[in-house]
């Protein structure tokens, strides 16, 4: 089945869709399962789950002193702005797992060398709201890396939800993560375009400034 593993409710300071509504949509688009994965906030997806309308992993995109981190199938928030270190053995200790979320991108990705030096469980090797040569570059150092990898939309709108994510031959959250930490997924979805970029542009930039110049 399909599964976006990287998605944004209300609950992201960013984010335009209401839980109930996330998962009813996800569902209109074939979606079998989603991870919700609400910047610094665990709230959205700890709802999500107990709505019980769609499969949904549990996660947080955790805002590290050096870039994001996806943390996947805890019940627990995460402090933002610690270190890559200490954000990874909080996951590991609170029995999940760390991906370095969209490791190429300018505003928020942790960089290939932090994505070499600290012990992720995997890379976001795919994410809809990036570009394809980042996707690339992402794609190339889970391999050279030998690391299992992950994929989802990025969605913060109600049309970006399914657009990116992985297909895996499991339905219940533990077993989806089983197989994702196994390698046994693939990847399907679509980069950024044009008109995607430009929408992407103008609300990061636009938001940045509402925010007095501080990272989300």
């Amino acid at each position: 089945m399909r599964v976006d593993m990287h998605t944004h409710s209300i609950y992201s300071p960013d984010g335009k869709v209401p839980i109930k509504d996330m998962l009813k949509i996800a569902k209109k688009v074939g979606l079998g399962a989603i991870a919700i994965t609400d910047h610094n906030e665990i709230k959205g997806a700890l709802k999500a789950k107990k709505l019980g309308i769609l499969e949904v992993i549990r996660g947080i995109e955790v805002s590290t002193e050096k870039g994001h981190v996806l943390a996947y199938g805890i019940d627990y928030k995460i402090p933002r702005d610690l270190s890559i270190k200490e954000t990874i053995e909080m996951i590991h200790d609170l029995g999940g797992i760390a991906i370095a979320a969209h490791p190429y991108r300018f505003w928020s990705g942790i960089g290939e060398d932090n994505a070499k030096n600290h012990n992720f469980d995997g890379i976001e090797a795919f994410n809809g709201r990036c570009k394809e040569s980042s996707n690339k570059k992402a794609r190339k150092l889970a391999n050279m890396l030998n690391k299992p990898f992950t994929a989802g939309s990025d969605a913060h709108f109600a049309d970006e939800i399914g657009k990116a994510g992985i297909i895996v031959e499991a339905e219940k959250e533990e077993d989806i993560i089983e197989e994702i930490l196994k390698k046994n997924i693939e990847i399907f979805g679509s980069s950024r375009n044009l008109s995607e970029t430009v929408r992407y542009v103008k609300k990061a930039v636009g938001e940045w400034i509402q925010r007095g110049f501080k990272k989300i």
